[in-house]
């Protein structure tokens, strides 16, 4: 069996500057390593995140094609989606759900980033009766 330790996602993206001042000045990110065509960022409670430039010569060719901006969801769960939602209004950042709450336990909204990246904000909740049996 393979036992993980940790995770994060990579995404292949165009654009690395962008990329590190959005997730540095909206949500906190500080930068772990960085280089002309990979950037590794960290949160304050060790969340990871990698962004590669797409057509690396140094990397596989199942790694060149560039994140086409759907398919995925990134979350990032917060204590407080309702002040989260206000800072993100705040910096006009492009709100693609706005807030609600899910009947399955989440309260959540979503924000689109300059690469095109779904992050998903989200909350726990408690849930309605019907979806609380499926937890464990």
């Amino acid at each position: 069996m393979i036992r993980p330790d940790n995770s994060f996602p990579v995404f292949i993206v165009s654009d690395l500057q962008t990329a590190k001042a959005f997730y540095s000045e909206n949500l906190g990110f500080g930068v772990a390593f960085e280089n002309d065509w990979y950037l590794h960022l960290v949160s304050e409670s060790g969340v990871q995140l990698g962004f590669l430039l797409p057509d690396q010569p140094t990397q596989p060719e199942i790694f060149h094609p560039a994140y086409p901006g759907n398919g995925v969801i990134f979350s990032l769960e917060v204590d407080d989606a309702d002040e989260a939602y206000a800072f993100a209004q705040s910096r006009s950042l492009n709100i693609v759900l706005e807030l609600r709450s899910e009947e399955w336990g989440q309260r959540h909204f979503c924000v689109e980033d300059p690469n095109g990246i779904h992050l998903d904000i989200v909350q726990a909740i408690t849930p309605s009766e019907e979806y609380q049996q499926g937890y464990q």
